[in-house]
């Protein structure tokens, strides 16, 4: 009989990848903590990084630079996670938490927290209006997303079935129709804070500082959780619905959750930093091209992939133009416009 040498062929180019993936992030991030206004050595990193360098470069590496590149990390993670889920929810190679509504529903709510922030509370300085608004953000965006997500799902319902094309073009409309309602708030508000939240809605890491990352932490868990528990489900949904329910899988149910865990993943990153659009759609078409149909590979390069795209426009928009800085989502979409443009020319 001839050894079982398939398995081992298998993994080689499995764990070439994964180390690959992993190797770049870790350069990215350490290019991350490097770029800025002032440029660091490598060695002035380490020291930072060990106590062994001045009060200046550990404030810089570990108060300013480390967690922004950390958050920027993890918004990457998200905004990859949810895209690669809406993805396989809507069989849409073209799905992601923008197109869907899901972002346009968190900013509106975000926006309208804003407005409402400086309604309720009057001071001399109108910068200082938004302070309660800013402590709530993630919560606001998550109830923003959820309730888009809730109303595009069922909208998308099909004589009690959940049609993944219909999904994606009901979410489109209301995407379109929430961005219009939230410049619409913006230039009805008419403020001074229409500066600040211009930027935290072009998708910026600016100011971001250890609780940012604190606060998404437990939601990217919960995500990562939540898909593990979606991994054989996903697998079956890709069949044709009548394949699927014969199995003895109840789609309406998981497909709503794994719509859940999208929602989540991308409407908390939202109420951090702001829309990041186009990460959700890259990422998961790059992951799967490298993974191929491997549902748990797709997943761990998704993670890896979605990290360091995160982190590295962040890089190139705080050193292109510096001292001006270049908001990261505007990166991620300089990138992703002309990859969507593609998809959409390719599709029948």
């Amino acid at each position: 009989m001839t050894p079982p040498v398939t398995t081992s062929s298998h993994l080689a180019p499995v764990a070439k990848i994964m180390m690959a993936g992993g190797l770049c992030l870790a350069l990215v991030i350490f290019g991350g903590i490097q770029a800025g206004a002032v440029n660091l050595t490598w060695l002035q990193i380490w020291g930072g990084l060990t106590g062994d360098s001045s009060q200046h470069v550990q404030r810089v590496v570990f108060e300013l630079r480390l967690p922004r590149t950390l958050t920027g990390a993890v918004i990457g993670i998200h905004f990859a996670l949810s895209g690669w889920l809406l993805q396989l929810l809507s069989r849409n190679p073209l799905a992601e938490p923008g197109i869907l509504g899901i972002s346009s529903g968190a900013s509106l709510v975000a926006v309208t927290a804003f407005i409402i922030g400086d309604w309720l509370v009057s001071r001399s300085d109108p910068y200082n209006h938004t302070s309660v608004a800013l402590q709530f953000l993630p919560v606001f965006a998550m109830v923003g997303g959820l309730v888009t997500a809730t109303a595009v799902y069922l909208l998308g319902l099909r004589h009690g079935t959940l049609s993944p094309v219909k999904l994606t073009l009901t979410g489109a409309v209301v995407a379109g129709m929430l961005h219009a309602l939230t410049t619409g708030a913006l230039a009805f508000w008419g403020h001074a804070n229409t500066e600040l939240v211009a930027q935290w809605l072009a998708g910026s890491l600016y100011g971001a500082q250890w609780h940012h990352f604190q606060v998404l932490l437990p939601w990217t868990l919960a995500g990562l959780a939540g898909i593990a528990l979606l991994l054989r489900p996903l697998k079956v949904m890709q069949l044709e619905d009548q394949q699927a329910r014969s199995i003895g899988l109840h789609l309406n149910r998981w497909r709503g959750f794994a719509l859940l865990i999208a929602t989540l993943l991308a409407a908390s990153a939202v109420g951090v930093v702001g829309p990041v659009g186009f990460i959700g759609l890259l990422i998961p078409h790059i992951s799967g091209r490298l993974a191929g149909t491997s549902f748990p590979l797709q997943l761990t390069l998704c993670v890896l992939l979605g990290a360091t795209l995160a982190v590295s426009a962040d890089a190139v928009g705080r050193t292109l133009f510096a001292p001006y800085e270049v908001p990261v989502g505007v990166v991620s979409a300089i990138l992703g416009v002309p990859f969507f443009l593609y998809l959409l020319s390719r599709q029948p």
